[in-house]
């Protein structure tokens, strides 16, 4: 079509729509089928436990309701606009809080729809300090009853919120750390007290503090103990060889000044359960290899017996040369602690591992530590051969520090030696 036909055309059309004429066109439909409308109504949401402005402990379990016109994905719990908190159910919800610190405090609850809504309602509550005492009580041994020898000490305690410790004293001493807190036990070595009235009281502590105690009377009574054998010989004041009449064989050959009168002097002061030990010990005093201790025994069916051990004392250019009473109560703990790690404990660290504490408070243990096995004093063999030196040791065996400075003294650790007295060198 030419351009003035085209023309021509549209200018027909115009004027035909100035005339009121509408072209032909499909007809609209006078409805719509699945019309929607995006869900924009916020679920409702409402606290049924605490109630506002009530006191609480420092754990509250905070619960309530929620609801919504299509459905409730989940209701989150905040303290003091702090994280978010997702609580257990929906329409009926509910989650614990703990570790609420005393003063005012605000929880607040936020429930979310299917379409993300969300609605929120809070409550101020107040935390009270817990200054309610637990409760302690002996049950064993009874009132006024005769004991002797090691005796268990039993009782209970019980807390409105959480117990932390329970400790046992006799006669206002020290205060020892008993197993257990609801039910515990503590071991008691009566052997080392004079016949007569001694009085036990037991100490229940919470987590804030407060404490209360229980004492009881009872009456030790232990038949005098033997007297000490008179030695068959005196040890001699010269190098050589001689067998102490606990069974100790001690062999010095040394360019130092040592005579086996000096060592078993120093022996005899600072060796508990000489007898015991004594029988499978032997002692090398010798300028060869370093003081060090060898020990073994034979293994048969899970039980172990054959026990001996070795130590070798360095005469010169040594630690034993400057500091002979530490040097050789430390290699003597070793020798004991070796004795009963396979016969008393068949061959097993683990009560010792759980029991010896490596942190102040208690709260971690060498079993929990991961440096516990990495170093030489990190060394359970080495750290509990420490552990003798200074529980038992005398004063001048006591000198020249710790092993292990990063781990508490064990002579700071409550209780630690009358476990080794009463369980692991039972």
């Amino acid at each position: 079509m030419s351009f003035s036909k085209r023309a021509a055309v549209l200018g027909s059309i115009g004027l035909a729509l100035l005339a009121g004429a509408a072209p032909a066109m499909a007809s609209k439909p006078s409805g719509c089928r699945r019309c929607t409308s995006a869900d924009t109504t916020a679920p409702a949401i409402a606290f049924s436990s605490p109630a506002a402005g009530s006191t609480v402990g420092a754990t509250v379990t905070a619960s309530g309701n929620a609801s919504d016109n299509a459905a409730v994905s989940y209701v989150d719990v905040a303290v003091d606009g702090g994280g978010w908190q997702r609580t257990s159910g929906t329409s009926s919800w509910s989650a614990p809080i703990a570790g609420l610190s005393t003063g005012s405090h605000t929880l607040t609850a936020q429930a979310t729809d299917t379409s993300g809504n969300t609605s929120a309602t809070s409550v101020a509550v107040t935390v009270a300090g817990d200054t309610t005492a637990p409760s302690v009580a002996i049950s064993s041994p009874a009132a006024g009853s005769t004991v002797s020898g090691t005796v268990t000490v039993s009782g209970s305690a019980a807390d409105n919120s959480s117990l932390t410790a329970v400790d046992v004293q006799v006669d206002g001493g020290t205060w020892n750390r008993a197993s257990g807190t609801a039910s515990w036990t503590w071991g008691w070595s009566t052997t080392a007290l004079a016949n007569g009235t001694h009085t036990l009281t037991a100490r229940a502590t919470d987590s804030a503090g407060n404490a209360t105690t229980a004492s009881r009377s009872v009456n030790v009574s232990n038949s005098a103990p033997a007297p000490t054998p008179t030695p068959t010989s005196t040890a001699p004041n010269t190098q050589g060889s001689w067998v102490s009449p606990e069974g100790v064989t001690i062999n010095v050959n040394s360019a130092g000044p040592w005579t086996i009168n000096q060592i078993y002097s120093i022996l005899k002061a600072n060796a508990y359960q000489l007898d015991l030990v004594g029988p499978h010990l032997t002692i090398n005093v010798q300028d060869t290899y370093a003081s060090q201790t060898s020990a073994s025994a034979t293994s048969s069916g899970g039980t172990y017996t054959d026990y001996s051990a070795t130590i070798y004392l360095k005469g010169v250019n040594s630690t034993f040369a400057t500091a002979p009473d530490s040097q050789e109560t430390h290699e003597y703990g070793h020798a004991w602690t070796r004795y009963h790690l396979y016969m008393t404990q068949q061959g097993q660290w683990g009560p010792y591992l759980n029991e010896r504490w490596s942190s102040s408070d208690g709260s971690t243990t060498l079993a929990t530590d991961s440096r516990t096995g990495t170093s030489y004093t990190w060394d359970p063999a080495e750290i509990i051969a420490d552990d003798y030196r200074l529980l038992f040791g005398t004063s001048a065996a006591q000198a020249n520090g710790d092993l292990n400075s990063y781990i508490i003294d064990p002579r700071q650790q409550p209780g630690l030696k009358n476990w080794f007295l009463t369980t692991f060198g039972a």
